[in-house]
């Protein structure tokens, strides 16, 4: 865009004046700082996407946004609709926990708006993994029954003694037993949230056996 020079004078001496010379209008204003939203809803499993919209707060001269994830460099870029809006859908990776996005709006003489901020949650989809080890021989025991209370769900771990459950954050009690020979048990509390926890559960000899 070539800006143009307009020429005022004062006294005798002809100046330009700065904010035509800038490329804009006298008394023009930068777009208003965008609103971030998420239509699908702002939390999203790991390997997943997330719809992320732009709006201009109804500035229809907002030509389009600059966007990035994680970081302020603003390296991405989406038109804007007549009335001022745009929707991307990315794809979150394996990044979990609470994730930025930062925008700004970009006007048809490409002057822009202060920065905005969104946030979204990328949780795990399995956000308990773990192994059932003997604590007498330090092996992975495999057909173990795992246990996860209050959620009341279970599984039997295969030869390398894994376990994984996907539950709602919260404190639960992790429970294994061995019908043996030797039969063996442990038990372990675990506080859970979005991010994933991984742990081993060590199975003790019952006493007798």
């Amino acid at each position: 865009m070539v800006a143009s020079l307009v020429l005022l004078a004062v006294g005798s001496t002809l100046v330009a004046s700065p904010a035509l010379a800038a490329g804009g209008r006298a008394g023009a204003k930068a777009p208003l700082q965008p609103a971030i939203s998420f239509p699908s809803g702002d939390s999203v499993a790991e390997g997943g996407q997330v719809a992320i919209r732009f709006d201009a707060n109804g500035d229809t001269t907002v030509a389009r946004f600059r966007y990035s994830v994680d970081d302020t460099n603003l390296d991405s870029e989406v038109p804007a609709a007549p009335d001022g809006t745009a929707n991307v859908t990315i794809d979150v990776g394996n990044l979990m926990g609470e994730r930025p996005v930062y925008a700004v709006a970009v006007d048809r003489h490409g002057r822009l708006s202060p920065m905005t901020q969104g946030t979204f949650t990328v949780s795990a989809v399995w956000n308990l993994k773990g192994q059932a080890l003997d604590m007498t021989t330090w092996l992975p025991v495999e057909g173990a029954t795992i246990r996860l209370e209050p959620a009341g769900v279970e599984v039997v771990t295969g030869p390398d003694g894994a376990f994984q459950f996907a539950v709602d954050p919260g404190l639960y009690t992790l429970t294994g037993t061995y019908a043996g020979p030797p039969s063996l048990s442990g038990s372990q509390q675990l506080e859970l949230g979005n991010q994933q926890t991984v742990v081993n559960l060590y199975l003790f000899p019952d006493s007798g056996s």
